[in-house]
């Protein structure tokens, strides 16, 4: 039986036809965009910038500045998506300025992209636009407004075309990106394929993560995929740990033996489920370890030192996730304390 339904709704560049948890963030872009026609849209990697601008403006032109870095690079693109049949070829920036054609929405990508040398003049230029009469709407996004605020180092030129028109989106929590996972996943695989603490799972790796909800995403397309090409009939945990390939097995042979006693024990109790306890931890320790374990008096240390080597996670109501694939920790664990 397959997993995956639609691979193309868990690309990083899909447009769901429901954006959750941005109701407030949404009502503030259109007004803004309804009364001055720009907004500088700002956010951490993974918040969901860029899907957001093209889920409120889908007939917007899209140009990511890291791509076309330079003024008169941004205005070709522009222009060979605004009027196809135009001929750009040997024009200047000014000139291209003078074609484009008014009321058209763009999405500026990643503005901070733009050469140092053209930034000042580019953004200038497109502000002051309706001063002229020159009506065109624009949507420009940017991880941090205030880096962008140096690089530009001009007030008038930051008055014009950001002030008092910046939305900030907020990083995800645990329960938002949980509550974005199901929907994503029920568009995209298939009934029965996924359950809650599987997307719990993802969410609590992947808000660990510089990436947010695109770790997510990726995570969940990957673990799916893994599944299905295992011939299983849904996604299980160990498919989750195995897809989460920023985890590194190397540091494990730094651990000493205790650390390795309980991340074995970790391993163990996760063989096929999500999460465990501290209490579940001892017992297995003790089953299979016994009284080299009963010295250990409390393992909430060694948990610690697990978790800031990236091997588990503690989660809500003290419970602990393992990030790493548990029958290859229990093999690797195992041989190295046979070498001691």
């Amino acid at each position: 039986m397959p997993i995956i339904k639609s691979r193309s709704k868990l690309d990083i560049s899909y447009v769901p036809s429901k954006v959750l948890c941005r109701d407030r963030e949404i009502s503030i872009l259109k007004a803004l965009m309804a009364s001055g026609g720009k907004v500088l849209l700002s956010g951490e990697i993974g918040t969901g910038k860029t899907m957001l601008a093209k889920y409120l403006f889908r007939d917007a032109i899209y140009v990511n500045c890291f791509m076309n870095r330079s003024e008169h690079a941004i205005l070709e693109n522009i222009l060979t998506k605004a009027r196809p049949n135009f001929n750009t070829a040997g024009l200047p920036s000014r000139k291209l300025w003078e074609y484009l054609p008014d009321k058209i929405t763009v999405i500026l990508d990643e503005v901070e992209g733009i050469l140092a040398d053209d930034l000042v003049h580019f953004l200038y230029t497109l502000s002051r636009r309706s001063e002229y009469g020159r009506k065109l709407r624009y949507i420009a996004i940017t991880r941090d407004p205030n880096i962008l605020k140096q690089i530009i180092n001009d007030d008038a030129t930051w008055s014009t075309f950001a002030e008092k028109a910046i939305v900030y989106l907020q990083p995800y929590t645990h329960e938002q990106m949980v509550e974005i996972l199901q929907y994503r996943a029920s568009e995209a695989l298939y009934e029965g394929t996924f359950d809650e603490e599987v997307l719990s799972l993802i969410a609590d790796i992947s808000i660990r993560s510089r990436g947010h909800m695109r770790t997510a995403i990726d995570l969940l397309r990957n673990s799916a995929a893994m599944a299905e090409q295992n011939g299983k009939t849904k996604i299980e945990p160990e498919d989750v740990r195995e897809a989460n390939l920023d985890v590194w097995m190397g540091d494990i042979n730094l651990l000493d033996k205790e650390h390795l006693m309980i991340l074995f024990s970790v391993a163990k109790a996760c063989e096929s489920k999500s999460y465990t306890t501290a209490e579940e931890i001892k017992t297995i320790c003790l089953d299979e370890f016994g009284d080299k374990f009963a010295k250990i008096e409390s393992i909430e240390r060694y948990l610690s030192r697990l978790e800031a080597e990236g091997f588990i996670c503690k989660c809500d109501g003290n419970k602990y996730a393992l990030l790493v694939p548990s029958l290859l920790t229990m093999r690797e664990v195992e041989r190295l304390i046979e070498k001691e």
